[in-house]
């Protein structure tokens, strides 16, 4: 094989392993407050002060980039970025979640309710979980919301909350008032909550930023969450300024006129045909080697020789 053709192949294989992976989906977006700020996210925020994203690459991903943003006067800024966890199965299609499926909600949930062992000092309405504390579930008449008593077909928040998981947890209002009627058999019990592992449908995350959601988010607020390609719109394609109209087009070489010039400056102008005085052509430099020719030209600007006081 020939050198040229050796370096055009390594260049060609250099060029393919540079292109991004698509086997599993899209790349995850890094800057979710900036696209909330272009406007260039599928899910409303409504006003909320501040908004948690919760993203994952593909449907079937159950690792998610949580992204808690809050609103400035020019739009949304990050103030903290973690990784999590969400659903054993990944992401539901928007409205398709069901009971038993261990995934979790698509779309844009408002935040009133939270829940744990203590409250840390939240804005939202919480829950002091204890021993007969529990969330309604298939067959309950407080399906989807907090309940004491209960009966065992209800999620054990007392035993959760002794395991980390809802040490601290924030409500996400899917499938609940005050964002919607619950629809029994929809799916129940989706919290942001702590433990950092897989859930049955919840968002998990450590202890640390699960309290902090809790301490800092108020009623009003929301949470994003789904896949990256469902949730974020592509930037619009950038448009060229149009050109400047202030200077008008230059005259064509035919009607432009000379200034007039010196008896010195007539005598060193040149004739017809020759090039102008400001450039001078110094020759073609050829280069052989290796079976290769290479024609350099070199264009050099005429130094003044002199100088009129």
């Amino acid at each position: 094989m020939s050198f040229r053709r050796t370096l055009l192949l390594t260049a060609l294989i250099a060029g393919l392993t540079a292109l991004p992976s698509t086997a599993h989906g899209a790349a995850q977006e890094t800057a979710p407050c900036a696209k909330l700020t272009a406007r260039e996210v599928r899910f409303s925020a409504g006003g909320a002060g501040r908004v948690v994203f919760a993203t994952a690459t593909d449907f079937d991903q159950n690792t998610v980039l949580i992204t808690g943003c809050v609103r400035d006067a020019d739009g949304y800024v990050p103030e903290w970025q973690v990784a999590g966890f969400i659903g054993e199965n990944g992401f539901a299609p928007e409205g398709m979640l069901r009971d038993g499926q261990y995934r979790s909600p698509t779309g844009s949930f408002s935040a009133t309710e939270a829940l744990g062992l203590a409250d840390p000092g939240t804005r939202l309405s919480y829950h002091k979980v204890n021993p007969r504390s529990r969330w309604g579930g298939p067959g309950s008449p407080s399906y989807n919301d907090y309940l004491e008593g209960g009966s065992a077909a209800d999620e054990n928040l007392w035993y959760w909350a002794n395991q980390g998981t809802y040490a601290q947890a924030a409500v996400i209002n899917y499938n609940r008032l005050p964002d919607s009627v619950p629809v029994p058999g929809a799916d129940y019990a989706i919290f942001l909550g702590a433990g950092n592992r897989v859930s049955a449908g919840c968002v998990s995350t450590t202890l640390e930023a699960s309290t902090q959601v809790v301490k800092t988010l108020v009623p009003g607020d929301r949470f994003i969450m789904g896949v990256v390609s469902d949730v974020f719109l592509p930037a619009p394609p950038s448009v060229a300024a149009p050109p400047s109209m202030a200077a008008p087009p230059p005259a064509s070489s035919a009607t432009q006129t000379a200034p007039s010039a010196t008896p010195s400056e007539a005598r060193s102008a040149p004739t017809s045909g020759t090039i102008g005085p400001d450039l001078l052509p110094l020759g073609i430099l050829l280069i052989a080697g290796g079976g290769t020719a290479v024609l350099v030209f070199f264009v050099l600007r005429k130094q003044e020789k002199g100088r009129r006081s």
